[in-house]
């Protein structure tokens, strides 16, 4: 018995099985969940750079302020405040340190997200000659 091309045809079906469809959409699930995860800690990732320039300036900014005081500096140990940058305040303590040389002190500026100072962002130090404007 011979078969025809009408016959072959008519046996075969058209289009894709509920296993191969199954099968694609899970693979488009999960490569759709990766993707929302890449872009998730890309965002985390672009706000911590963003907090950390903001700190970083808020510390340039202070040191600034320190050097253009010059010899009226008090060089005193804990001094804190705060600054408004971008909508936001910025809490920041300075640290002196001594140096081996009785001229010159070490300023750490600390910059912190919260009042409590316990929300650290941001570090920056420098020397400061105290006997520069004599």
């Amino acid at each position: 018995m011979m078969l025809s091309c009408r016959s072959l045809a008519q046996g075969v079906t058209k289009g894709f099985t509920l296993i191969e469809v199954l099968v694609a959409l899970s693979i488009c699930a999960m490569a759709g969940i990766a993707a929302m995860q890449i872009a998730g800690e890309h965002i985390n990732h672009l706000s911590s750079i963003e907090e950390q320039t903001y700190a970083s300036w808020v510390a340039e900014n202070q040191l600034v302020e320190i050097r253009a005081q010059g010899d009226k500096w008090p060089a005193k140990n804990g001094v804190k405040g705060k600054t408004e940058l971008a909508g936001v305040t910025w809490y920041w303590q300075e640290e002196v340190v001594r140096t081996a040389d009785s001229s010159f002190v070490k300023v750490v500026v600390s910059v912190f997200t919260d009042e409590k100072r316990e929300q650290f962002a941001y570090e920056l130090a420098t020397y400061v000659d105290k006997e520069a404007g004599k």
